[in-house]
């Protein structure tokens, strides 16, 4: 590296280079710091290609140097830009610094070196005079990275902070632009990533010097500081909005153009990120970026003040000649009228107007701009408003149908401006694509709404797919909504267009206009124009097939479109031949009945040979499931005729891995059963048995498709071939486990068709199922009862019970179908008539309750009180399993018949009916409010219900059980309008103690569902300052359930909690971190005195909560009432203090200067710990308990050092000194530990 010779040292250079990339082995010290200083050089060199190797040198070396090298690496880069000033050298130089604190950042999780190079980098923008602007630039992105990821880090270092702030607000106003953007980009992660005070006074300065300003270039400069902020972090400039809004809505007035770009950036930005402060001066804010929109002082529009209205567009729309507009260089009026349409798109999507007040408004005024002389502007005015109507398509139709009817109104005239723009700009391709942009999302928000618009819109359709293919120079705006080629939009808007239900008579003369388009691209040598005109033809056969008009006229297009698509079956574009063989599959099911003779036994054959091999199969075969699936045009002597060879061309794919392949020959399977059991006669029991291989391959979770297959061939199979089957195949299906409705749907359908076709087999069947299940119900009971460990539970076969039982039910179902009979209970009645006795009994007891229980949630079970005096019985059995059983299916017969709730409930809770029986019973009560209240929403027959079980509970002295809880959860969550306002009620107005803590239980269940709609979020919301007001109850157990439910608040639903709410419950919060002495108990044990707390579970859960808040809402709690807890924390129970462990890391930055502030009481909290002394004769339990609390006082001590560097508290570091003395202990021991593991 140090020879004279510039090639050989760019040679070795890249060797470096080469081997740093490789190497993954630390360096020794002594070689790192060679290396450093060698690639730092390289930074200087003559040659700029030797540079940028040192450059590239220096980014690799940092994963493999210690924090020391880097850290003094970074120094000496920075010394060396100081000392060369403007040199040219100094670029290099900067370069270098910023690829190394770039990597230092992206490669090494080292915060505290990354925080610790802030000092040096700082010093480079301070100390030195006429630094080169791209050196400056440089630096500031260092800074930013350093900022950006070690902002927590930095913020230790008081000096430092104050640095850096000092040097960026001197830095913003810097002549060179580049250097300004950077930074002010850089401030703004200084107040985003550096917590606590420093950044909260850096973003007051920064208010305070935007206030003071006298010239507009600076306060530019300042709103841009603010916006940069506003993006990252909107919560911290939320506050400062309104006075800046109501400050600067005047200046939009002003001449100078800098303040009126900036005034709309700010205002665009406060929208999107500071929505509703921005809620009050909406309107003024509109009426600012409509005026900003029309301002082009330099320029006439003819006086026009409306969309234009004329239609006659489509003679020039591909002229090219040159466009007549006026041209000012020195005319910069666009940039305002620009960031007039983006904040109009903002206000479009910030939800501050309802959407049909959106296509009102900024809908209309768009479209008075359509036809902007400027390209960039023009460009953004027509993504707006197609963003604007795919944003609103995308809302739910209840809500969207006044939008829809004005957007309906609007249309016609968003036409004729947009074909008036495309006629005064026919060069620009780009508005042409953003036209037809719009035109295609208009068409997929109502079918019909550009029907009155068809006959202006053809000529241009025509045109534009009879042209050569062309592509303009999109802007950036436009990217994500038009596609790459002029033609692709206009066959994307005739695909949208063709999405409809129903075809009128002016889209049938556009689409018989357009059609021969549509063909002619099919053939286009442009990538994805032809498959795109298949797609949009498959589109138009849809709708064709849908038409109850006469479509004569499209009949021979297409025919001719089938031959081209015949011919092109063999392409080797796998986008295209998926296109093709998707038009062939639907034109032979829409058309088939139409087409000519030859085109249909063309395209059939085509489909009926596999010539691509497995890959395409699907494609092949998907396309024939397709044409043949019924309803289908295609006459079914068609269809016989090519069954054949098409089942003998998916005989391979059963043995083939690819489940794609798999999938598509079982479908062809099923949709040829279809026809009739001749149509697969002669295969079926060949047939049969691929499928019943393909089942055995995953018998855990066959394909739906596999089933529904076997469901589909049974009737073509001889009922010998089933009974020779029955074993194999039930035994597979017994540990099936379905985890979606149609595998479920298809596991029902194959054994209600086995019962319906083969009735004789129904009772071997039945037996069969019924022996699996028997046998997998003994195997379970040895298990448990051999099992020595009580501990470990031996689970219930649920799943074969699952599957037995649903088998059973479909089996007869379609038994008693085949005799022409309605669905009956009788077996099942007989099954589970006696008390079981054995294991084999009980087995077939669980088996009879499982089906009666999803008879009855289907609604089949008829009505018997025989049948509920049986399930009683059995929930009073002496076996858990049919106790628990029998619960269930009583459950769902009385959600079948809701009257018969009043009975179960009484027997329920009946005074003496403790015990199993009785706790059986309420889980099936719980089981019949889920199905009347949480499935069928029942509200008539739930408010009786409520009424019921709150009385019961409120006439209850005792505790209360927890399926009471969950059933009245139930009715919260589905009725939250009715039953949260009243559980609440119940929570407030409840004086006994027992009952309190029912309902605040019920609340905590409710809050525990992970699937709260919308609305059950806001009357939990309304709810949550009365329910959590039971923080201060004057009884410990409310307390502590009240803090629980404040813990499941914050944990999953924290975007409840505003700040009215926290500040009303923090008090009461904070309060319960307090040691009540009047909780604290002494009992005399012999010679030993215990210290009994009755408080600590609640004062346990008091800062639980509070760990929680700090991590989900940073900055919510107040910093003293967070010190102060953490305090106290320290020297409370060895729980808590882990827990006060995980509030001090959660909030180290943000609390450096609250906790400097008590780091003597920290200090003596934790001195009071470490003096604590065990009990004589302490056991084993004790010993190691005290261990572990003086372990954790000293991680205390670790976690406070960084703070304590910066800080003064003589307590604290004497106490540090004494722990760290090896006099100490043990604790010195712990010390050492903890600071190697960097807690």
């Amino acid at each position: 590296l140090r020879d004279p010779d510039q090639d050989l040292r760019a040679m070795a250079a890249s060797d470096l280079l080469d081997l740093l990339k490789k190497s993954s082995s630390p360096f020794s010290r002594d070689d790192g710091e060679r290396c450093t200083a060698a690639f730092v050089k390289l930074l200087y060199d003559a040659q700029s290609h030797v540079q940028n190797l040192g450059m590239e040198c220096l980014g690799q070396v940092v994963r493999l140097i210690d924090a020391e090298i880097t850290r003094a690496t970074v120094s000496s880069i920075c010394s060396e830009i100081q000392q060369r000033g403007k040199s040219s050298e100094s670029t290099a130089l900067s370069v270098g610094l910023r690829v190394m604190s770039n990597r230092v950042a992206e490669d090494t999780e080292d915060r505290v070196l990354l925080g610790s190079l802030a000092t040096a980098i700082v010093s480079v923008l301070k100390d030195t005079s006429d630094l080169p602007s791209d050196v400056a630039v440089d630096v500031f992105s260092a800074l930013s990275d350093v900022l950006t990821h070690a902002g927590a880090q930095v913020a230790m270092d008081t000096d430092t902070i104050n640095q850096i702030q000092e040097t960026l607000l001197s830095y913003i106003g810097h002549s060179n632009m580049g250097v300004r953007r950077r930074a002010i980009a850089v401030l703004g992660a200084f107040v985003v990533h550096v917590p606590g005070k420093q950044s909260e006074q850096a973003l007051g300065t920064i208010f305070q010097r935007y206030e003071a300003c006298t010239r507009p270039s600076e306060k530019c400069i300042m709103l841009r500081v603010l916006v940069t902020i506003a993006r990252q972090r909107p919560e911290r400039v939320a506050k400062l909005v309104p006075s800046i809004v109501d400050r600067e809505l005047g200046s939009m007035n002003e001449d100078e153009h800098e303040v009126r770009v900036t005034m709309l950036l700010v205002f665009e930005t406060f929208v999107r990120h500071c929505t509703e402060p921005m809620a009050p001066r909406r309107d003024e804010i509109y009426n600012t970026a409509v005026e900003a929109l029309k301002y082009d002082p330099n320029y006439n529009y003819d006086a026009e003040d409306d969309m234009d209205t004329g239609s006659e567009a489509g003679e020039d729309f591909g002229d090219e000649y040159e466009d007549d507009i006026y041209e000012d260089e020195e005319d910069d009026s666009w940039d305002v009228r620009l960031s007039g349409v983006k904040l109009l798109a903002a206000i479009a999507k910030s939800g501050l107007y309802t959407p049909s007040e959106v296509v009102q408004r900024i809908g209309g005024v768009l479209g008075t701009s359509f036809k902007e002389r400027e390209d960039v502007v023009r460009a953004e005015v027509l993504t707006t408003y197609a963003a604007m109507v795919t944003a609103l398509n995308d809302l739910a139709a209840d809500s969207a149908s006044e939008m829809v009817n004005v957007l309906q109104q609007q249309a016609p005239k968003v036409v004729a401006s947009s074909l008036a723009a495309i006629k005064s700009y026919p060069r620009s391709v780009e508005t042409k694509q953003l036209a037809f942009a719009i035109f295609a999302r208009l068409a997929s928000v109502k079918q019909d709404i550009l029907d009155s618009s068809l006959s202006d819109i053809a000529p241009l359709v025509s045109s534009a797919l009879e042209a050569e293919d062309i592509s303009g120079t999109l802007q950036t705006a436009s990217n994500s909504l038009v596609k790459t080629n002029l033609k692709l939009d206009v066959i994307e808007f005739l695909h949208s267009l063709a999405q409809r239900s129903a075809i009128s008579n002016s889209a049938v003369e556009f689409f018989a206009s357009a059609k021969d388009g549509i063909k002619r691209n099919v053939t286009s040598k442009t990538f994805q124009v032809p498959s795109a005109s298949f797609n949009a033809a498959t589109s138009l056969v849809l709708l064709l097939g849908r038409a109850s008009a006469d479509v004569g006229q499209f009949v021979s297009w297409a025919d001719d479109m089938a031959r081209d698509a015949a011919s092109l079956t063999n392409t080797d574009d796998q986008g295209l031949k998926r296109s093709v063989y998707g038009f062939i599959g639907t034109v032979l099911q829409q058309l088939g009945d139409k087409l000519g003779a030859s085109s249909v036994d063309q395209l059939l054959g085509a489909l009926a040979t596999l010539t691509g091999g497995v890959n395409d199969s699907p494609i092949v075969l998907g396309a024939f499931v397709q044409a043949v699936s019924q309803p289908t045009a295609l006459p079914a002597e068609k269809v016989a005729a090519v069954a054949p060879s098409v089942l003998q061309s998916i005989e391979p794919l059963f043995r083939q891995n690819s489940m794609a392949a798999v999938t598509v020959a079982l479908d062809v399977v099923k949709v040829l059963a279809d026809y009739g059991a001749d149509t697969v006669a002669p295969v079926s029991e060949h047939m049969l048995d691929n499928i019943i291989a393909v089942i055995s391959r995953t018998p855990e979770s066959p394909p739906a498709s596999a089933l529904q297959a076997f469901a589909a061939v049974c009737p073509s199979v001889s009922e010998d071939s089933m009974r020779s089957i029955t074993s194999e195949i039930l035994k597979l299906l017994s540990t099936t486990t379905v985890y979606d409705g149609q595998s479920a749907l298809a596991l029902s359908e194959v054994f209600q068709v086995v019962g319906r076709t083969f009735p004789g087999l129904a009772s071997s069947w039945k037996d069969t199922i019924i022996d699996n299940w028997t046998q997998t119900h003994a195997r379970y009971a040895k298990q448990r009862k051999d099992s020595s460990n009580e501990a470990i539970q031996v689970p219930f076969p649920s799943t074969m019970l699952t599957n037995a039982a649903k088998s059973i039910n479909a089996l007869f179902a379609g038994y008693y179908e085949s005799q022409g009979q309605q669905w009956s209970s009788e077996l099942l009645d007989t099954i589970v008539r006696a008390p079981p006795k054995t294991t084999s009994e009980i087995a077939l007891v669980c088996l009879g309750l499982r089906a009666l229980g999803y008879a009855a949630a289907k609604g089949d079970l008829a009505r018997s009180e025989n049948l509920a005096a049986q399930l009683d019985a059995h929930i009073q059995s002496e076996h858990d399993d049919v106790r628990n059983e029998a619960a269930a299916a009583l459950g769902k017969y009385v959600g079948s018949y809701p009257d018969t709730f009043s009975a179960l409930f009484a027997s329920a809770t009946t005074p003496g009916s403790g015990g199993a029986a009785a706790s059986s019973r309420l889980q099936a009560v719980k089981v019949a409010v889920e199905q009347i209240v949480g499935v069928n929403h029942d509200q008539a027959n739930a408010e009786p219900m409520w009424s019921q079980i709150v009385a019961y509970a409120q006439s209850e002295q005792g505790a209360l059980p927890d399926a009471l809880a969950q059933s009245l959860a139930t009715f919260a969550v589905a009725l939250p309008g009715v039953f949260v306002p009243a559980l609440v009620e119940l929570i407030s107005s409840s004086t006994n103690t027992n009952v309190k803590a029912f309902f605040i239980t019920t609340f905590r269940t409710v809050l525990a569902d992970r699937h709260l709609g919308t609305e059950c979020d806001a009357q939990i919301k309304s709810a949550l300052i009365h329910v959590l007001a039971s923080i201060d109850d004057e009884n410990v157990d409310i307390r502590r359930l009240s803090l629980l439910a404040l813990y499941a608040v914050i944990k999953s639903k924290a975007c409840l909690l505003d700040d009215g709410i926290i500040g009303a419950i923090e008090p009461a919060l904070f309060k319960q971190t307090v040691i009540n002495e009047s909780l604290v108990r002494i009992i005399n044990m012999g010679p030993i005195k215990k210290r009994i707390d009755d408080g600590l579970d609640a004062r346990r859960c008091a800062f639980q909560c509070v760990h929680m808040l700090v991590r989900m809402l940073p900055g919510a709690a107040s910093d003293k009432a967070v010190a102060d807890s953490v305090v106290r924390g320290i020297a409370d129970d060895h729980d808590i203090r882990l827990l006060v462990l995980q509030i001090i890391h959660e909030t180290l930055s943000s609390l450096a200067a609250a906790y400097a502030a008590r780091l003597d009481d920290i200090a003596e909290s934790v001195k009071k710990v470490q003096d604590t002394k065990l009990p004589p004769k302490a056991v084993e339990q004790e010993i190691e308990k005290h261990h572990a609390m003086l372990r954790s006082s000293v991680s205390v001590l670790v976690a406070m050092e960084p703070i304590a560097k910066n800080a003064s508290s003589a307590k604290f570091d004497e106490l540090l000194a004494a722990v760290a003395d090896p006099s100490s202990g043990e604790l010195a021991g712990y010390l050492k530990e903890l600071r190697s593991k960097d807690i």
